[in-house]
């Protein structure tokens, strides 16, 4: 049906719409009435700026497509009635250049910028206070009546850097994939597109000195036996970039050094310390062989890369990775040894201080500046260098105290490949770009955040689910930065933004756990109750207790109406449910019933930030761990060993002890050394019971967990103290030797 034809008496009748604008404008004044667009409504722009006329073409083009009006473009000398104004002004005091004025009256809509790019923003705002329908091109199901409220708007952003990173290279996305994100960051006022292009998995820009960096590197054989893989030519390089700055965003590509570079290794094994042939990796992880440092033709070759990315990227900006380098290598090659010697250096942390450097160097001679992850601080950060910040906010810390820019997309709030049991929605809105610790007259070296989105577990069908809605979360955090922040009311603008989305062609996820468990353990009953909490309250839960999927037609699965109680160690499964069961997603707690469970435990030393689960009362809640250490269970340690002591109350009897411990080969994470187990009845005096070696392969690609089992037959005790040796490093064998080694424990149950 053409809206066109709409007799004007119907547009004027049309309700206004509420305002629900992501991220949030930092000033709103309303007025009474509407604007009403009609057939004789112009797009008008000021002629004093030429490139506002393409402004001007990209608001015509989206507005015809979505009302199927049609819009005359003109000049400044037009009518200023029903008019749609565009232009730049100096005068508007306003802090940032990206900030604009959005003014709507029943006569005319004027939108002014501080820039081209404020004048962007104010079209998005504009877009947002029309119906969630037109953004779905012209394809208009139902009739629409189109308006806009007449109010003014003021709006700036608080950080000049709101970014998203996209790994490509561990699943590859198309181009018309990376096109169409680059239009919804836009639309949510993101301004950096971080385009992470080489890695172990896949090199994926086209380098034409060195072709086998795509004939080889791009494509890598799966465990399956077939080949995967894919890369950007550098015309569809060009095309992006071209796209992107029409949008104003700013693509800045990744080309990782000198770690994560097996896929450049494969092709040109000359790059590496041993010289060996490689294969393009097929797991994931972190890889020992790494980018020859004391060898002068790896810097040739980077060099050459960087000369034709560079040529590509008109970023002033480079990111050179710096993450992640086992120096076992360099360690071991003569090489190396000799390049450290030569320089002075006192160590492998001190060489890649050196290899950034000289890499920085080379950029900055070209005009560009480098941003590494917070790894480059270590060994002396580069004169120029903008650090990113990510194993938390120390990084982002340091750089800043020393002058230093710093981008902050720590693990804790901004890492999009993590599951919604540890990033919710919630918790991407409480993030603060700008950390405690920080002097004041230094805040301003904090250039912005993003958000990371690594790909190990996610292909392009899924990276949808995973961004949306909680990009919306970080765009306004890093836009308006509200404070202090109303999760509660943001959230019901993002409910208002679903159906956007949906028209925007996006298939979000959930904005919380599909299901969270609330859970009640009586440890005198032995018993716990359960409730199953789901992220909507429309949806409805299964759930077995035999193992089995909660799943329609599945007889053991249970419709969940009340709270379960539990009387019985094992295993509750439970799923939203649903018809397409290709996309269950279940939601499981292993449960234990044993004596120590709630009775006080302490620990000798401090869990890691990211992996505190809820202290030393993780390790006597009866919830065993899962292999997922993302799930909030799981203790983790990587600079002590554990000691944990349990007071029973009384002297009780017990017959066995089992302690859970769990193993990532490719996370760094290893079983024990040794478990040792000591009793006491006073707490004072303990008696070593028994010492249990490592038995456990370590060398074995998949995660597991096992338990250590201790059995005491007819002991009686009050205190068990359970000592957990560490593995210090990496072994040599590991890809990450060297490197310090983890340990993850979860539950000592007592029998």
């Amino acid at each position: 049906m053409v809206i066109g034809i709409l007799p004007m008496r119907l547009l004027s009748q049309a309700i206004a719409t509420p305002i629900q604008i992501i991220p949030a404008p930092q000033k709103i004044t309303h007025s009474e009435g509407q604007f009403v667009f009609n057939e004789n409504t112009q797009l008008v722009f000021d002629n004093k700026n030429s490139e506002l006329k393409n402004t001007a073409i990209y608001l015509q083009s989206f507005l015809a497509k979505a009302t199927n009006l049609s819009f005359k473009v003109s000049t400044k000398n037009a009518p200023d009635n029903n008019v749609i104004y565009i232009g730049i002004a100096t005068n508007l005091a306003l802090p940032s250049p990206e900030g604009y004025q959005l003014i709507i009256t029943k006569n005319k809509v004027s939108i002014i910028g501080n820039s081209l790019a404020g004048v962007f923003y104010g079209i998005q705002s504009m877009r947002q206070l029309l119906p969630a329908a037109i953004e779905n091109n012209g394809n208009l199901k139902s009739l629409l009546q189109f308006q806009l409220p007449c109010l003014q708007i003021t709006d700036y952003p608080k950080f000049a850097w709101r970014g998203l990173n996209l790994d490509c290279c561990r699943h590859f996305m198309d181009k018309a994939f990376i096109l169409h994100y680059l239009d919804v960051l836009a639309y949510y006022k993101m301004n950096k597109f971080h385009w992470h292009l080489t890695e172990d998995q896949a090199w994926r820009i086209e380098i034409k000195k060195y072709p086998k960096l795509t004939s080889v590197g791009a494509f890598r054989k799966e465990k399956e036996g077939n080949i995967y893989g894919g890369f950007y030519t550098q015309e569809d390089i060009k095309e992006v970039v071209a796209y992107a700055a029409k949008l104003n965003i700013e693509v800045i590509p990744e080309i990782e050094m000198p770690g994560h570079s097996l896929a450049a290794i494969a092709a040109y094994p000359a790059l590496s310390c041993n010289k060996a042939p490689l294969a393009v990796a097929n797991t994931w992880g972190v890889f020992k062989d790494i980018y020859c440092a004391g060898n002068d033709s790896t810097f040739v070759f980077l060099e050459n890369v960087l000369t034709e990315v560079f040529a590509l990227f008109p970023s002033k900006y480079i990111h050179i990775g710096g993450d992640e380098a086992p120096k076992y290598r360099w360690e071991n090659c003569a090489a190396c040894r000799l390049r450290m010697q030569n320089e002075k250096l006192k160590d492998a942390h001190e060489l890649q201080s050196y290899f950034i450097k000289r890499m920085e160097k080379f950029a900055n001679l070209n005009g560009k500046k480098i941003i590494g992850w917070d790894e480059i601080l270590e060994g002396g950060l580069a004169p120029n260098a903008t650090v990113q910040s990510w194993r938390g906010v120390e990084g982002a810390i340091a750089a800043v105290n020393s002058q230093h820019d710093a981008i902050v997309s720590p693990t804790s709030h901004c890492y999009f490949d993590y599951s919604l049991k540890s990033i919710d929605l919630a918790k991407v809105y409480s993030f603060n770009p700008i950390p405690a610790g920080i002097l004041a007259e230094n805040e301003k070296y904090i250039l912005g955040g993003e958000c990371n989105m690594w790909t190990e577990k996610a292909p392009q069908n899924l990276v949808d689910s995973k961004v949306f809605p909680r990009l919306l979360a970080l765009a306004e955090v890093l836009w308006t930065n509200p404070m202090p922040r109303n999760f509660e009311a943001f959230n019901q603008r993002v409910v208002s933004h679903y159906p956007r989305l949906t028209a925007l062609g996006i298939h979000y996820g959930f904005d919380k756990q599909g299901i969270t468990f609330s859970i009640q353990a009586n440890p005198l009953a032995k018993a716990f109750q359960v409730e199953l909490i789901p992220a909507q309250a429309d949806l409805k839960i299964v759930y077995t207790l035999d193992q089995s999927l909660p799943q329609i037609g599945n007889p053991k699965a249970i419709v969940y109406d009340k709270a379960i109680q539990l009387q019985e160690s094992g295993i509750l499964k439970a799923a939203i449910q649903q018809v397409d069961t290709n996309q269950l997603e279940v939601f499981s707690r292993q449960f234990d019933i044993h004596q120590a469970i709630a009775k006080p435990c302490t620990i000798n030393a401090k869990p890691s930030d990211s992996y505190a689960a809820n202290g030393a009362n993780s390790l006597v809640d009866g919830l065993i761990g899962s292999i997922d250490f993302h799930d909030g269970l799981w203790l983790g340690f990587q600079q002590n060993h554990l000691e944990a002591i349990i007071d029973l109350g009384e002297n009780k009897k017990i017959n066995s002890i089992q302690a859970h411990f769990l193993q990532s080969m490719p996370s760094w994470i290893l079983f024990p050394e040794s478990v040792s187990l000591y009793t006491s009845s006073d707490g004072i005096q303990f008696k070593l019971f028994k010492v249990l070696e490592n038995k456990f392969p370590q060398n074995v690609s998949e995660t597991s967990m096992q338990y250590f089992s201790f059995e005491l037959p007819n002991t009686s005790t009050r205190y068990i103290k359970l000592i957990a040796k560490k593995v210090d490093k990496c072994p040599e064998w590991h890809e990450a030797a060297g490197s310090e080694a983890w340990l993850f424990v979860d539950e000592i149950s007592i029998y």
